[in-house]
């Protein structure tokens, strides 16, 4: 069995609106709905697990036909929290890792990334740097030795679990696996905009409508 998740139990402090972020609307939708809908459509995805708060929880169930999961106090609690459940209620394979702020996913996406998981141990998003890159412990850094990771991230589900910390203060999941894993980085999603300010709304409803 494969799993996606969508990490969803975010504050969004920095965004400013009356509504949380994923649930406003974008487009007509819900911003977690491009998420949980990119999942659901997926020829590579048997379940679909939502980390959110509690009062949500309900009405994401009953709406979207999703198994709702409390989140933690952090990002890792918080997948560490769905990592936990996907361990005892099923044999998981492979997991796909998506923030519901992250709306230009989709479901080629979703099964491209599951697809190469049957060569690679991690798949990962990264955007290349194409500003000068400042270091405050040197004086000149090398943009090209860097690379920003973002999700949808997506793991061989035992190695994952295996070494997942909660704990850790590494935000980059992959980080937290073996570093002789065999890794794969797309740098190809390169609208992959996150809802961060409530400006970003309009930004991304641009995007896909000129896509």
């Amino acid at each position: 069995m494969n799993v996606g998740v969508v990490l969803a139990g975010g504050t969004g402090e920095r965004f400013g609106g009356k509504t949380s972020k994923q649930y406003c609307l974008l487009d007509g939708k819900e911003v977690i709905s491009f998420a949980i809908n990119a999942l659901k459509n997926s020829r590579s995805v048997d379940r679909v697990v939502v980390v959110a708060k509690e009062q949500f929880a309900d009405r994401l169930q009953n709406e979207y036909g999703v198994t709702i999961i409390e989140g933690g106090n952090s990002r890792n609690a918080s997948l560490k929290n769905a990592l936990d459940y996907i361990h005892a209620s099923c044999r998981c394979d492979k997991v796909i890792i998506l923030e519901a702020a992250r709306p230009m996913i989709t479901t080629q996406i979703v099964d491209d990334y599951m697809t190469k998981l049957d060569e690679y141990d991690s798949v990962i998003t990264g955007q290349r740097i194409v500003d000068s890159l400042g270091c405050f412990n040197a004086h000149t850094a090398n943009r090209a030795d860097y690379y920003l990771i973002q999700a949808p991230e997506a793991f061989k589900f035992d190695m994952l679990y295996a070494n997942f910390k909660s704990d850790s203060p590494l935000t980059a999941t992959n980080q937290q696996m073996p570093e002789d894993g065999k890794l794969y980085i797309n740098f190809d999603f390169v609208n992959n905009h996150k809802i961060t300010y409530f400006a970003d709304l309009a930004y991304c409803e641009a995007m896909m409508h000129n896509e």
